[in-house]
């Protein structure tokens, strides 16, 4: 029988889940069009289940696979699991009793809604991230989840040392 990794970690007596994060891309402009490289990719949603845990959601996922898809394969699967016509930024769907989730993240829409809304990249992935955590572990819509995103974004930048500035076209050419 093989031993498996234990899911709790003690460490300075606290108690933490360790997920493990899996990413998958099927499409091959997601490295440069994610403002995210895999690895912080990894420890943000790694950060933000752990976070998560601590909520007493009614799931706690032991991993969380992400698929980096664009608008043609997001939309095929929003059609198939929402019936919603066209793509969209992010599909969830919940850790079962097998304890994995996963996460269907759309790039191409991601870029978009930050050229839209004037959203800066970094920001506007970890919140999509982040509200789509809060469906893996079990949270609708609400006050309840609102709060927990705001949560997760903030274990994720803790963990990730994700600050950012703003560089307008116009900083840009001052430098």
């Amino acid at each position: 029988m093989r031993k498996q990794a234990p899911l709790f970690v003690v460490s300075h007596q606290r108690v933490g889940v360790v997920p493990v994060v899996r990413i998958f891309c099927c499409y091959a402009a997601a490295a440069w069009l994610l403002p995210l490289d895999r690895r912080a990719l990894r420890i943000c949603v790694a950060a933000m289940t752990k976070a998560a845990h601590l909520a007493a959601p009614p799931f706690s996922p032991r991993s969380v696979d992400i698929w980096l898809l664009d608008d043609a394969h997001m939309g095929v699967a929003n059609a198939r699991h929402m019936a919603c016509c066209g793509p969209t930024n992010v599909l969830s769907f919940p850790a079962g009793s097998d304890g994995a989730g996963a996460l269907l993240f759309g790039v191409d829409s991601m870029r978009r809604e930050c050229l839209l809304y004037g959203q800066e990249p970094v920001e506007h992935t970890l919140r999509l991230l982040a509200h789509g955590m809060a469906h893996v572990v079990g949270f609708d819509h609400g006050f309840g989840m609102d709060e927990l995103c705001e949560k997760l974004v903030a274990a994720a930048r803790t963990a990730c040392h994700v600050h950012y500035r703003s560089v307008s076209g116009a900083a840009r050419a001052r430098q």
